[in-house]
């Protein structure tokens, strides 16, 4: 076999099993619900080509005979996940070994309606796109990761970031099983704009009428001028530079450009590009990073990267009440810092045509930024970044970072939900961690435009700032009751920032994995505890975290890639659950892997 195909191989396998674990996490089309476990009927023992696993899944009501898939009981988040990525089908006296997605999705599609099929049709060529963009960024990984194994000595801060930031780039999302794909990006623009190619471009730039064009302040001194990028400096009386990343460039004339905007010739002001993909930072402004509208569709194929103009100014809010909370609550004080948000722009409201710019404060010189993302990630020498970290400020003791890490983000996000009503979607990647030495590690906040606030919660425990409560933009930020409040801190800071690292780290053997939960679960107790100590309701989160049998799990491919809305009933599908994940957080519950 060529290696090229047997790598393409392995990628195919690998996104294949992530695609069929996460179908049962989310009891695609009743997989679970409607199915049944058992033995491995004798008869089709045969077939299998190795010893029969102990359980098997019974799919017998998608139509075209009985499919057996060999399951294992656990795994994160669900109940029951799949060994590999084959299965038996059986239809009549006839029995067949199948393999792969592209098989798998052709049974969950037998008899769905037209909508559902054409997205089924869409996903298949995300996964093919998941796959490709697997095997290309292995190897940027075998090129470009060797200059990352020191990355931790690198003495300017920026450059630590954005190495650390490439080194998470090569990790896959913990569950959305073909986040790896970058739909709208060929070979080209992968090894010319990811992260995980390591290039550095100058951003284009649009000329916009000034009454076209809404910034909320004015820009920094590094934007170029007029004459910079090649336009005539008088029109700077009419008109103001908006940044244009070069893969939306070619595309703006089909998306709509407004009359009376002008295309400078030349490109200016060098960037590379960070985790985020479509955010920069301004290689000789490190402190400055821009996030600009991708033309790309990420976790999903409906989630096109463009910037709605309503997130410039609701991310821009939340940064600012958190940092006035932080400033009298000093809880919340001494565990966050927050990026500086408060200059962006769009043109007419449109979401192809805005940016935002964010500038990191300013004493960060001797800090060590990682992003949760970055903790599970391979160092060239084949240890874990995290443990790297731990040797390095925690004197090697691994145990001691991660009791450190659960009481952070657990102070910091039990108190904004219990306390102000807050919920906050710090994912992976826009939740960062502050490391230094001789200091207690904290929070650097950054993208906390799609946050859910409970109003009653938050004026009454922030009477002053409940007037602010009205320059919210998007409705869908406020909320009435705590429920979407507990599912936003299970999905995020529990399963994301708390789970995923924690599954990493027994993986690789560092710690026992039943320590880890035994120690979250001391953690959690203490910390609502302390809460309630000081005067704070906390019976919602005992509800929601120790007593309730499941936990809510995101449906990413419920909601946002295999079916409708309407088909889901979801009304945001990034924030669509369903409970079905065990819950962990009990006492008497297994590890997950167990």
């Amino acid at each position: 076999m060529n290696p090229n195909d047997f790598e393409l191989d392995h990628d195919r396998t690998a996104i294949g099993q992530r695609i069929l674990d996460c179908c049962l996490r989310e009891d695609i089309r009743g997989l679970l619900g409607r199915s049944r476990i058992g033995q491995l009927p004798a008869e089709l023992a045969a077939h299998w080509p190795q010893p029969a696993e102990p359980h098997w899944l019974c799919i017998d009501h998608l139509g075209g005979g009985e499919l057996w898939l060999p399951v294992r009981a656990g795994g994160p988040l669900q109940a029951w996940s799949a060994l590999g990525d084959r299965w038996l089908r059986r239809q009549g006296e006839h029995v067949e070994l199948e393999q792969g997605y592209r098989r798998w999705l052709e049974h969950l599609a037998r008899g769905l309606d037209g909508e559902s099929l054409a997205l089924f049709a869409d996903y298949l060529e995300e996964a093919d796109c998941a796959v490709e963009h697997r095997r290309l960024c292995r190897a940027a990984y075998a090129t470009h990761a060797g200059g990352l194994q020191r990355i931790l000595d690198e003495p300017d801060w920026g450059r630590r970031l954005l190495g650390i930031d490439r080194l998470a780039s090569y990790l896959d999302h913990p569950f959305y099983p073909t986040a790896r794909a970058k739909s709208g990006f060929d070979t080209a623009a992968l090894q010319g704009y990811a992260p995980e190619f390591a290039p550095r471009f100058q951003l284009r730039w649009l000329a916009v009428p000034r009454a076209l064009l809404e910034q909320t302040s004015t820009p920094p001194a590094f934007w170029p001028g007029f004459a910079t990028v090649g336009l005539d400096p008088s029109l700077e009386s009419s008109h103001a530079l908006l940044p244009v990343h070069p893969l939306t460039w070619p595309e703006l004339d089909a998306h709509g450009l407004p009359a009376g905007c002008l295309r400078a010739p030349h490109a200016a002001l060098a960037v590379e590009p960070t985790l985020s993909v479509r955010t920069v930072m301004c290689v000789d402004a490190p402190r400055w990073h821009i996030k600009l509208p991708l033309l790309v569709r990420t976790l999903g194929a409906r989630n096109l990267r463009l910037i709605k103009p309503s997130t410039i100014h609701d991310g821009h809010w939340f940064q600012t009440v958190l940092e006035a909370l932080a400033a009298r609550d000093g809880q919340l004080g001494a565990r966050y810092l927050h990026v500086d948000e408060q200059h962006g722009g769009h043109v007419a409201g449109e979401r192809h045509l805005a940016y935002i710019l964010r500038h990191y404060p300013d004493d960060l010189a001797q800090a060590t930024l990682v992003p949760v993302a970055a903790l599970a990630s391979a160092l060239p020498d084949g240890r874990l970044l995290v443990a790297a970290l731990a040797e390095r400020f925690h004197q090697g003791d691994l145990l001691a970072w991660w009791r450190e890490y659960l009481d952070l983000l657990l102070a910091a996000h039990l108190r904004l939900w219990l306390v102000y009503g807050i919920a906050l979607e710090a994912n992976q990647q826009n939740a960062v961690l502050l490391f230094e030495a001789g200091r207690p590690l904290r929070l650097l906040m950054k993208d906390n435009d799609a946050a859910r606030l409970w109003p009653a919660r938050f004026a009454s425990a922030s009477p002053d700032l409940a007037p602010r409560l009205a320059e919210l933009r998007d409705e869908r930020i406020c909320v009435d009751g705590a429920r979407p409040l507990a599912e936003m801190f299970c999905t995020i800071t529990l399963q994301l920032n708390m789970l995923a690292p924690l599954e990493a780290i027994a993986a690789a053997g560092l710690a026992e994995r039943a320590s880890l939960y035994a120690l979250l679960r001391e953690r959690l107790a203490t910390a609502l505890d302390t809460l309630e100590d000081d005067g704070v309701a906390v019976d919602e989160a005992r509800h929601f975290l120790l007593d309730a049998p499941t936990l809510p799990v995101k449906y990413l491919l419920s909601a946002g890639s295999l079916f409708s809305k309407a088909h889901s009933g979801a009304a945001d599908i990034n924030k669509f659950y369903g409970y079905s994940a065990a819950n962990v957080l009990q006492e008497a519950a297994p590890c997950p892997a167990d």
